[in-house]
């Protein structure tokens, strides 16, 4: 048989408005500005919109969401000769082609020479069409193939008045309620972090397929034995015009290439097939964290007309809920290869509002840069996408879990017939697409729509586990606990399923029972971040606190120096999280003497609230993790990691890859081996009078061992003086030798180890603790943490501190990498470098080095060096918290 042949049709498209929005600005054929394309994009190529990205612009490109575009391309017909088969009959076998659309975004009838052959109404599908009787003959000249997208808000609204919306017209706070009746990316009409483009367009790839014979249906999937000795490869597929006597042949490749396994397998009366091979002793996948990745390749060859391959890693995976030794409730704890996993990490929201500029090369340095913030989980939210194959091959090769949300979002959708059937198929696609990835951990009904539940007083009886629930105002309950859970179990292999994120216990917000989203600080309430401590939940998979990007990164979305401020109207579009205003002189105001002008200021103090709450968060939910049968929190992902415009949101990193305070403070406090302090209340203030505070004059002192052996290590603790910079005996005596003031430790493996259960700090209001874990071989620091009295508004800091930065000799090259070595005087809280922006430049060269450590808090005496890329010879500038108070003519 002759093989699969695979043409792209990516070249000689075109496009045109169809609508008469904006003066019919495209309303003749113009050239497309790359394929895969989105009408936004080819709009603003042609200079027909400007950058919705940047300023107000957003408000001027509104109309293009209510727009309709036609999609023109024309191409030659493949060569559809009947071939002889080899059987002894010499019978003619027909060759097909068949138009193959990998994604199309949304709602478009597709027509062939004039006939229609399609209608789509799902973003998240494939669509494949026989068009071999539909293509021209030889000599009759070029195929047109057109593609009518209508805009989708329109049809969504007609559908929810079809179907019947059944939530209050309140409930719904991203778009309007009619963004739940379609099955398109709910991020599209607008979220709390971005604008609302509403995209339309061939989204993904186009090609057409010419066979005789394929496989139609590859899946992988396996299970590895409880003492990991032996794995197995479960294997099932289908083929399409494949001949009764066509055997598939199943090759398995060792991590390094060897071939290990081949098999052949017969075909099924309806062409279908199945195998199970089995691998003694396999080489195991771990997250990165905790292992290596290898990498197995399957593939099954029909005879020499297809082969489909997939990469596995082989790895044990486990969702443990246990009971707990000293909390209520029970574990939601991933294990991989029978090791518990703690997993921290952040959620992810989809790289672009326009999807088709996401690349491979883009993924990876997102990612990438998660893996070096010490990340091991990713949550991709479900009002984006299931993420392309680039990402979850990524996540494979790099060692880093995704928990994957199906995709809904915030709201009450509609279970009628026809959507529930859509919603299945576009489930089934998803499982099979990307199930068979080793870095796949779950996958959770959806995002959010139990807790909106119970929030806005929907019909929903936990203790009614039957149904029907049709005619209630929560039909969804159909989808999240039939059929979804029915899907995976049929596809997803060893992958668990969760009906939600979060849920879990008698509330969807049990902090005793499965995973929870922790909004009471920032949102609701707006309880301070010292708070987090008392949120401490079994598995955390949402929470956040906002703050600014870089400057550089507002300079390049503010074009006017004018509004250049916090309280520009512009400013105000690129922050789109609801009464953000309020919340962060609220925030800074119970904290520390805080000045949100210039800009320059306003960023430091947003991006330094941040970083303190994720480490509040982070450190004392990680202490949780306390060994086995106490894994009272076993994972932590903040909202958000990423950017997908220049704003102000919850991103760790913004969306010129800038790395903002937080990203620091999560990296160390996911590091290997991590260190904290929490001070003790150890009075109360009078009875009889307010606006003091409690006393905390003792301190309770913790490491984290995140790897799988014990490790001893040397403490030492000291004390210091805020204002005066001067050392503080902790009872040892100042001129014991810094040696005999260390004590040797021994930190139990992958999980915490209290060090210290009670220390006295003299003159705590005044002073700050620090401590240094050290390796007994070496003397490598291990890790570091410096404790400072709160609230930071009531501390006399030091008039004139100095600080030294020593940059070690370096190339002047902006990629090569040097160090910097920081002292300081006095001790410093958030301690921030970065090369100010040239204002005269504007180039490559204007970009901010590349910093291993950032946000860093000094005591006087230390030697604290920091590895950096791109200095170029440029000079550092060092920030600190109220440094602004030693400038010339300062007044409190």
């Amino acid at each position: 048989m002759p093989p699969l042949h695979h043409t792209p049709l990516s070249k000689n498209w075109f496009f045109r408005q169809t609508t008469t929005l904006n003066s019919s600005c495209a309303s003749t054929y113009l050239p497309v500005s790359q394929f895969p394309t989105v009408a936004h994009l080819d709009l603003l190529h042609h200079k027909l919109i400007p950058d919705p990205y940047i300023d107000t612009n957003e408000l001027d490109c509104l109309w293009v969401n209510d727009a309709d575009f036609t999609y023109r391309t024309t191409f030659p017909s493949p060569s559809l000769s009947s071939t002889l088969s080899e059987d002894e009959n010499k019978s003619t076998t027909s060759t097909r082609t068949h138009l193959v659309f990998s994604g199309l975004d949304t709602i478009v009838s597709v027509f062939l020479n004039g006939q229609k052959i399609l209608e789509g109404r799902n973003m998240h599908i494939s669509y494949r069409v026989d068009v071999t009787d539909h293509l021209k003959q030889e000599g009759e000249g070029e195929n047109e193939l057109e593609l009518r997208f209508s805009n989708a808000p329109a049809f969504a609204k007609s559908e929810m008045k079809r179907i019947g919306y059944k939530g209050n017209g309140t409930d719904v706070h991203f778009g309007g309620p009619e963004r739940l009746f379609v099955r398109k990316a709910q991020y599209h009409w607008g979220w709390d972090w971005g604008p609302a483009l509403n995209t339309s367009g061939p989204w993904k790839e186009i090609h057409l397929e010419t066979f005789t014979e394929r496989i139609s249906q590859f899946l992988v999937r396996q299970t590895v034995s409880p003492d990991l000795s032996l794995a197995t490869i479960i294997i099932s597929g289908k083929t399409e015009g494949a001949q009764p006597s066509s055997t598939i042949t199943l090759t398995i490749l060792s991590p390094t290439g060897t071939q290990i396994l081949t098999q052949e397998t017969s075909l099924s009366p309806t062409g279908t097939f199945t195998a199970s091979l089995q691998i003694s002793n396999p080489e195991l996948w771990y997250p990165f964290t905790y292992g290596s990745q290898p990498l197995y390749t399957v593939t099954a060859s029909l005879g020499t007309s297809d082969s489909q391959s997939r990469t596995l890693g082989l790895r044990r995976l486990q969702l443990l809920q246990h009971p707990l030794k000293s909390a209520p409730g029970t574990s939601f704890l991933f294990a991989l290869n029978n090791t518990p996993i703690f997993c921290g990490g952040s959620c992810w929201i989809p790289g672009d509002y326009l999807l088709p500029r996401m690349t491979p090369s883009r993924y990876t340095s997102w990612l990438q840069l998660a893996k070096a913030g010490n990340q091991v989980m990713i949550r991709v939210w479900g009002g984006g996408i299931v993420e392309s194959d680039d990402f979850y091959r990524i996540c494979d090769e790099e060692g880093i879990l995704v928990w994957q949300d199906f995709l809904f979002a915030c709201g009450d959708y509609p279970a009628s017939g026809g959507f529930v059937e859509e919603v299945k198929k576009e489930a089934e696609e998803q499982v099979e697409r990307v199930g068979h990835h080793a870095c796949l951990a779950i996958w959770a009904g959806n995002n959010e729509d139990y807790m909106l539940a119970e929030r806005w007083g929907w019909e929903y009886d936990i203790e009614d586990q039957e149904g029907p629930w049709d005619n209630t105002n929560f039909p969804a309950r159909k989808i999240y606990e039939r059929v979804l859970p029915e899907v995976c179990e049929r596809l997803a292999g060893d992958v668990p399923y969760w009906r939600s994120s979060p849920y879990g216990g008698k509330t969807s917000n049990d902090v005793a029972v499965g995973d929870t989203h922790i909004w009471d600080v920032w949102h609701g309430p707006m309880a301070p971040y010292q708070d987090y401590k008392a949120y401490t939940s079994r598995f955390v998979s949402e929470f956040g606190f906002e703050s600014a990007p870089s400057i550089r990164t507002l300079h390049k979305a503010i074009t006017n120096p004018r509004e250049r401020h916090w309280q520009s109207q512009t400013f105000d579009a690129h922050d789109k999280g609801p009464n953000h205003q309020r919340r962060y002189g609220m925030y800074s105001g119970e904290n520390f003497r805080f000045r949100f002008n210039p800009l320059r200021d306003f960023i430091y103090s947003t991006q330094y609230l941040q970083a303190e709450a994720m480490k509040y968060a982070y450190n004392h939910w990680r202490r949780a993790f306390r060994g086995p049968g106490d894994e009272i929190c076993s994972g932590i992902l903040v909202w958000q990691l990423n950017d997908i415009w220049p704003a102000t949101s919850w991103a760790l990193i913004d969306s010129s890859l800038s790395l903002k305070p937080s990203y620091f403070i999560t990296k160390r406090a996911l590091a290997r081996i991590s260190l904290g302090i929490e001070r003790l209340t150890t009075s109360e203030p009078p009875y009889m009078v307010t606006s003091y505070l409690p006393k905390k004059s003792r301190a309770a002192v913790w490491a984290v061992n995140g790897g799988l052996e014990r490790v001893e290590a040397l403490l030492y603790l000291s004390a210091w003086d805020i204002e005066s910079g001067v050392e503080v005996d902790l009872g040892l005596g100042l001129d014991v030798p810094a040696e005999e003031r260390e004590r040797k430790v021994v930190l139990e493996a992958n999980q915490s180890t209290e060090l210290i259960e009670a220390l006295d700090i003299p003159h705590a209001d005044t002073t700050v603790l620090y401590a240094r874990l050290v390796s007994l071989e070496g003397g490598e620091v291990l890790a570091r943490w410096v404790d400072w009295p709160e609230p930071l508004k009531f501390i006399h800091f030091a008039k004139s501190p100095t600080i030294s930065i020593s940059p070690s000799p370096s190339s002047p090259s902006s990629s090569s990498s040097s160090t910097i070595t920081l002292t300081s005087t006095h001790p410093l809280k958030g301690v921030v470098l970065s090369i100010p922006p040239n204002s005269s430049s504007g180039g490559e060269d204007d970009e901010d080095a590349v910093w291993d450590d950032n946000f860093i808090d000094l005591i006087p005496g230390e030697e604290v060096r920091v590895g950096v890329k791109g200095l170029g010879g440029r000079k550092v500038e060092a920030r600190w918290l109220c440094d602004w108070e030693g400038e010339e003519g300062f007044e409190l």
